[in-house]
C-alpha cells in the first residue's frame, strides 16, 4: 500500500470516528443529530418499601386488595369522595378502569405516566380510576399516578367486565 492511500485510510478513520463520538463531557458531536426522547419522564414511584400515603382497601366478591394513595392533590381529592362503589371494566388485558362521579383535581399534576403492574391511576380524559394488573401499558399523556396495590393482582385481572367494588379509606 502506498504512502498515500495509508493516508487517505487514515483520514478517512478519523472523521468517521470523529463523527460517532461526542466531547468528553456527553455532548453530541458537531453535526450530529441531537437525541430524542420518546416520551416524557414518567411520574415518578415511591421507593420499595416506602408505605407513605393514604391506606385504601378495594374489595369485591370475595377479595379485598389494600393500597396507599399518594399525597397529591388528586390522590387527595380522591380520599375526600371516600367510599365509593364503582363499576369496573376491562381495558386493553392491562387494568381495570371505572368512572368516577366527579372528576378530580389535577393540581400539580404531570402531563403522562408510564405505568407498572400494581399502580393505581387516574385517566383524566375520561375521569376514570384505573387499577393496573399488568405491565403492557404503555405512556400515556392524561394518565397519572396517584397511588399502588399491594397483593395479589390475579384477582382483579380475573374479574369480568361490569364488576362493582367498594374503595374506602383503610384505618
Amino acid at each position: 500500500m502506498t504512502r498515500r492511500h495509508a493516508s487517505l485510510l487514515f483520514l478517512l478513520a478519523t472523521i468517521s470516528l470523529s463523527a460517532c463520538g461526542g466531547d468528553e463531557e456527553g455532548e453530541p458531536a458537531a453535526g450530529a443529530p441531537a437525541a430524542s426522547t420518546a416520551s416524557p419522564a414518567p411520574s415518578p414511584r415511591p421507593a420499595s418499601g416506602d408505605r407513605g400515603g393514604t391506606p385504601i382497601r378495594i374489595a369485591f366478591g370475595d377479595t379485598q386488595l389494600t393500597g396507599r394513595l399518594s399525597d397529591n392533590a388528586t390522590a387527595r381529592d380522591l380520599v375526600a369522595r371516600l367510599p365509593l362503589t364503582l363499576t369496573f371494566r376491562d381495558h386493553n388485558s392491562v387494568e381495570k378502569t371505572a368512572p368516577l362521579p366527579r372528576e378530580l383535581s389535577l393540581q400539580g399534576a404531570p402531563d403522562g405516566h408510564d405505568p407498572t403492574a400494581g399502580d393505581i391511576g387516574y385517566w383524566a380524559p375520561d375521569g376514570d380510576l384505573v387499577l393496573y394488573y399488568d405491565d403492557g401499558a404503555p405512556y400515556f399523556d392524561g394518565i397519572m399516578r396517584i397511588g399502588e396495590l399491594d397483593g395479589d393482582l390475579g384477582t382483579l385481572e380475573l374479574q369480568r367486565d361490569g364488576f362493582s367494588a367498594s374503595v374506602e379509606q383503610a384505618r
